[in-house]
């Protein structure tokens, strides 16, 4: 990789983490009683699995590539661009992540039309995934959210302008690299196509599945928060959450809007500053995980006898 491809991306990794400080301090808490002999522990143990998780992402991004290159791609190599990457979903937009893998994958050896499609089945798969997990899970609270969220009447032009610039810039994005449509399709006629999703939908369950679960260690802290009687309800909106702080355009590594979405799916039944502790301090096990994350994939990314170049 070349200099100039690590400055930027010390740059936009620099850039990213202002912006999540600021976003993080302006949670109205008291951080004091965040971090407590109680509270550390479980937040040591979530950022460990959310760690887990982006592994198992990784895995499915790995997949993709392997399909759609034909090549044997390297793990660790992958997985550290993966990890580099996924700190940059902090800055605005939400999509920054996107774009760091397209600039540290030149060390993959793979045409950049092929990480672009894999990272768009990625996010396709894990919407399906997240709603099929939802409907399953919270079908009514998932509903009643969405007809509460449509009655805003700027909710809908927003996503579907957002969905438009994403269709926009990947077919920009072809069409200057001279990719005709028919090729794309002809990715997904190949066989292994089914056999590469399905196990793309397996593990990205596991891994949302996971975002929802956490969340019973924090609320486990609390006697105000009955999780025997509440705890799957607790794991149905960490889900559906979870879903909308990742199709919500614009924001953030979905700050803000996953913790509002908490507050609004279970304070009727748990006091609302229980519900508001347990989302913060999910939240800082993300970010500590995220960072960590990042540590982990530089690592690797300085062993080059592990495919990064």
């Amino acid at each position: 990789m070349s200099s100039k491809v690590r400055i930027i991306g010390i740059i936009i990794m620099a850039v990213a983490v202002v912006f999540l400080v600021r976003r993080f301090l302006s949670f109205q808490v008291d951080f004091a009683e965040l971090f407590t002999l109680e509270t550390i522990p479980g937040i040591i143990l979530v950022t460990a699995t959310i760690m887990g998780a982006v592994f198992l992402l990784s895995v499915c991004w790995t997949i993709w590539l392997t399909f759609f290159s034909g090549k044997k791609v390297v793990f660790p190599a992958t997985y550290s661009v993966f990890a580099r990457s996924n700190l940059a979903k902090y800055l605005p937009g939400n999509i920054a992540q996107y774009a760091m893998r397209q600039l540290y994958s030149s060390s993959l050896g793979i045409k950049q039309r092929e990480i672009l499609i894999s990272s768009i089945l990625e996010i396709l798969t894990m919407a399906l995934t997240a709603i099929i997990l939802s409907l399953i899970l919270a079908r009514d609270i998932f509903f009643s959210f969405l007809h509460d969220s449509f009655e805003r009447p700027w909710l809908l032009p927003v996503i579907i302008a957002a969905i438009a610039a994403v269709v926009a810039g990947a077919r920009l994005f072809l069409r200057k690299k001279k990719v005709p449509g028919g090729e794309i399709l002809g990715y997904f006629k190949q066989n292994g196509f089914i056999k590469a999703i399905l196990k793309v939908i397996g593990l990205t369950a596991i891994v949302i599945t996971v975002y929802g679960t956490t969340l019973l260690v924090f609320f486990g802290l609390s006697a105000d928060a009955d999780i025997g009687t509440y705890g799957f309800l607790i794991v149905s909106a960490g889900i559906v959450s979870w879903l909308i702080g990742f199709i919500t355009p614009g924001v953030p590594g979905g700050i803000g809007v996953r913790e509002a979405v908490l507050l609004l799916m279970l304070a009727p039944v748990i006091p609302e500053e229980v519900v508001l502790y347990a989302a913060v301090a999910q939240r800082v096990a993300y970010i500590f995980a995220d960072i960590f994350s990042w540590v982990a994939g530089k690592a690797v990314s300085l062993r080059p006898e592990l495919g990064v170049k």
